[in-house]
């Protein structure tokens, strides 16, 4: 048993590692049942929604562990705030306690993803410093690969580069190899390579049902902001969507590489072409950022989270006691 400063610290990790799977669960359920209209909203409104699903269980046990600490608790400003949800002894810290057994396993558990993204990123540094090496360089960032395998990808987490195959510069006219560097120079912009990481290293901590289907959507709506990076006009578009269909076509015959294997790795054409080649040719308009619910949606989240974590804490401790 501890007291003082230590206690409280400790305490206050247990309140954030509960309103953190508190707000996982429901978040989950939320994205659940709302996710086929995401593909209503636009490209850069369904990237920051996207995002926000995995970061928002963070969010809201960091506001909740605040709303849970001293600044908080004390004064008659916040009174209101004690009666809603309170800790019981929280500069008293047992060790032998669930306490302790929640927050050995949710840091057990984050170290096991963290060391699985590590040797991850550590694998895919080496292999683009390997590529890198043995490739030609044709221009600034664009390296060009010796394959019969048609491919073209960026990689690289802190110094992404272009990749494309001489397999592929051999099948294709110089209009659509044009339109696949410029569409790889496109993820170098907006760093996919290191957000893809950081992503799919955030969506661990859902259930993998959830988890897959997060990173599905990131993966298109990235090669969807790719492809319209540099599209201005409708006929532009239009060259986009072919150079897709015939990549498509030609990829088909082909099988990605085991040296070209990696989640890290962002293929220019290995994610859903008909979705795609939809979002090109749609003229519709489609939804902005919905400012106003998705605030409104994480005050409620962390309001339910908060006084979750009270009830939770209540009912563990009656169990415990009895």
């Amino acid at each position: 048993m501890i007291y003082g400063f230590w206690a409280l610290a400790l305490n206050l990790l247990t309140i954030a590692v509960l309103a953190f799977i508190v707000a996982n669960g429901f978040i989950s359920l939320a994205f659940w049942s709302v996710k086929n209209k995401i593909q209503s909203y636009t490209v850069s409104t369904r990237k920051s929604l996207l995002w926000l699903c995995v970061l928002s269980p963070w969010i809201i046990a960091l506001s909740v562990t605040l709303l849970f600490s001293p600044l908080f608790q004390s004064g008659a400003m916040f009174v209101w705030l004690t009666e809603l949800a309170h800790w019981h002894h929280p500069n008293i810290y047992y060790f032998l306690s669930w306490h302790s057994i929640s927050l050995i396993a949710f840091f057990g558990f984050s170290l096991t993803i963290a060391v699985r993204s590590l040797v991850v990123a550590y694998k895919n540094h080496y292999q683009i410093i390997l590529l890198r090496t043995l490739a030609t360089k044709k221009s600034e960032n664009v390296f060009i690969i010796e394959s019969s395998i048609p491919t073209a990808f960026t990689g690289g987490l802190i110094k992404p580069s272009c990749f494309i195959s001489t397999g592929l510069m051999e099948q294709l006219d110089s209009d659509d190899i044009e339109i696949i560097i410029q569409h790889e120079l496109a993820h170098l912009h907006y760093a996919d390579p290191l957000k893809k990481w950081v992503f799919s290293l955030l969506s661990s901590y859902f259930s993998p049902n959830v988890k897959k289907i997060l990173k599905s959507m990131m993966a298109i709506t990235m090669e969807q902001a790719a492809d319209s990076f540099f599209v201005k006009t409708q006929q532009q578009a239009h060259n986009v969507a072919s150079t897709l269909v015939r990549f498509t076509k030609l990829a088909a015959k082909y099988s990605i590489h085991e040296q070209f294997k990696s989640e890290l790795l962002v293929h220019f054409c290995r994610q859903s072409i008909e979705q795609r080649v939809l979002e090109l040719l749609n003229d519709t308009q489609l939804k902005p950022f919905p400012m106003k619910v998705v605030l409104l949606t994480i005050i409620l989240l962390a309001v339910i989270s908060m006084t979750s974590v009270d009830s939770l804490h209540h009912a563990i401790e009656t169990l415990f006691d009895h």
